[in-house]
């Protein structure tokens, strides 16, 4: 009797330790279902994400390039009026904007009137006149403007060109003006030179 009952309690530990397996299985294989899904779920997350970044970017980018549309078709508007616009080259519209970082970010816009109106090379130079410790000095933009390629500036316009950067003042320099020079490449004489007042905007 003993034997009979001893035998009927091992087969049925082994029929549940069985049906424990074939659970522990199946509890695996919704495991792993779940994890493929919150895989891709994830992926597609990032892919969303990632799209969403690059539509703020391309934002961004067609902000700036209606900016600039705007900008420019101002200005073409603005020479149509102008009757008193001088011959040859000359320099509107200089602003400065003091940034976050101390940076100061410079913006100009270099002009030409001719006879016969078509494309040309003009070469710029920008200086900046100040005072250090009550000693007047003037430095040129090439040596606070880390961005600029060359010096002079080569610029290629045949109406106008908006010209900016970003430039950092030296150590105790107290800034007073702006110095802009312009000429064309075949001619030694400036065909501009004009001091600004240094304002910052705002």
């Amino acid at each position: 009797m003993g034997k009979l009952w001893g035998g009927q309690k091992f087969a049925q530990e082994l029929e549940g330790k069985h049906r424990l397996e074939l659970l522990v299985e199946e509890l695996n294989a919704k495991v792993e279902t779940q994890q493929d899904e919150l895989s891709r779920i994830r992926l597609s997350s990032r892919v969303d994400v990632a799209a969403l970044e690059n539509g703020r970017q391309e934002m961004i980018v067609l902000q700036r390039s209606i900016y600039k549309r705007d900008e420019e078709l101002k200005l073409y508007r603005e020479l149509l009026l102008d009757k008193d616009q001088p011959d040859g080259l000359s320099v509107v519209d200089v602003r400065l904007t003091l940034l976050d970082d101390g940076r100061i970010d410079y913006r100009w816009v270099a002009r030409q009137k001719t006879a016969q109106m078509k494309t040309l090379q003009v070469l710029g130079e920008l200086w900046l006149l100040g005072a250090v410790e009550g000693e007047p000095i003037e430095v040129s933009f090439e040596q606070i403007d880390e961005e600029l390629e060359s010096f002079p500036l080569r610029l290629k316009f045949k109406y106008f060109s908006i010209n900016r950067g970003l430039i950092t003042l030296p150590e105790n320099f107290e800034p007073e003006q702006i110095r802009i020079v312009l000429r064309y490449p075949w001619m030694e004489k400036a065909r501009f030179d004009q001091k600004f007042e240094w304002k910052i905007d705002g």
